[in-house]
């Protein structure tokens, strides 16, 4: 294997984000494979033809069978709403394609599971929890293994964003609850439930509540016509997990002026803080008042070094993108930094049973 030929399906903000990862790759890394962007698959071919064929692809199509027919494509990226995943993977999995997809698998933890009992168990594929790729959740994660903290009691996690706040923004298949499955909790508290785990393992129990604030929005841009909507700008939960780690999560898209992804993890012998929407490092805190030296590990390699970063939002798309590659050709360093669909689904479970709980009690 000399190329892997990419199909990407969608063409809105996260899908521009793996296309810089997968145009700038080359350029910064030296990578055993060359990615080639072979198929855009988007509701628009027409319109968007020539753009296309600037940014490097050789086909455009409105349909990812047509693209795959091909026979042009190795891994194809799904960057389309949550419902549309399920039949985009299958479609793949049909002309046997890695599969690299977005979070979260589905709409909803039922129709994940579903999905799961057709993908084989060693199936080439990753999910885009990107942020396990993130400089700073890896260096946690190091610290962690090496016990800097000593025993973890507590962490603390609210992920805040803003862009929803404002009523006039128009309705979107994000703000569908068909299409999306939920809104905060969904969209991006999936991220903060995956990153405890990561850190500490599984689960023991989960309990919140949902809140929506804009229960109504413009039906599109400038029109009166309003249309209600269902899905959360807001989630607190309550977590533990089977290692006895206790902490909270609360994640928005309303909390305006405060953006952030703030990380607050206590030990036995300090603690550890940092905003992941803008350390690259934690800040470590220990009892003792010593300053410690931060392990460095070696799963660093997959990022962009200081001098070619793209912002560590951007840099930890292509440290996941870089690893889904390096996993393509058989390389099997950091196997247990690359997400699955099956981390997917436990997270979701989870999810789900917090919006179920919170219409039962609304």
């Amino acid at each position: 294997m000399h190329h892997i030929g990419f199909t990407i399906v969608g063409f809105g903000t996260i899908a521009k984000t793996h296309l810089v990862a997968l145009r700038t790759l080359p350029i910064i890394k030296r990578l055993p494979v060359t990615p080639v962007l072979d198929s855009l698959v988007t509701r628009r071919p027409e319109t968007l033809a020539e753009q296309a064929k600037q940014i490097g692809f050789q086909f455009v199509t409105d349909k990812l069978e047509t693209a795959l027919e091909r026979g042009q494509s190795q891994a194809v990226s799904i960057c389309t709403p949550n419902a549309l995943h399920a039949e985009q993977v299958k479609t793949a999995m049909n002309f046997n394609q890695a599969l690299y997809c977005e979070k979260p698998v589905t709409e909803s933890a039922e129709q994940t599971a579903k999905l799961l009992a057709t993908v084989p168990a060693h199936y080439p594929q990753q999910l885009a929890f990107t942020f396990r790729y993130h400089p700073a959740v890896m260096r946690i994660r190091e610290c962690l293994k090496e016990g800097m903290i000593g025993d973890v009691l507590q962490c603390n996690i609210a992920y805040m964003r803003s862009g929803y706040l404002n009523a006039d923004r128009p309705f979107s298949w994000r703000l569908s609850d068909e299409l999306s499955g939920g809104g905060a909790i969904t969209d991006i508290g999936v991220h903060a439930l995956d990153l405890v785990r990561h850190w500490f393992g599984n689960y023991k129990h989960v309990e919140g509540r949902t809140h929506t604030f804009v229960k109504n929005r413009p039906i599109s841009m400038h029109s009166s016509e309003q249309v209600e909507v269902n899905v959360d700008d807001w989630a607190s939960m309550h977590i533990e997990t089977e290692t006895g780690v206790r902490g909270s999560i609360e994640v928005s898209r309303i909390a305006y002026g405060s953006d952030a992804f703030r990380i607050h993890i206590v030990g036995t012998k300090g603690s550890m803080t940092c905003d992941l929407e803008k350390d690259r490092m934690p800040d470590v805190h220990l009892i003792s008042g010593a300053v410690p030296s931060l392990p460095i590990p070696d799963s660093l390699e997959l990022l962009p070094d200081e001098k070619a970063t793209l912002g560590v939002f951007q840099d930890s798309h292509f440290a996941a993108l870089h690893h889904f590659i390096l996993r393509m050709t058989g390389d099997n360093r950091w196997a247990d930094i690359a997400p699955t669909l099956s981390d997917g689904y436990t997270v979701e479970r989870w999810v789900d049973k917090v919006i179920a709980s919170s219409k039962q009690t609304d």
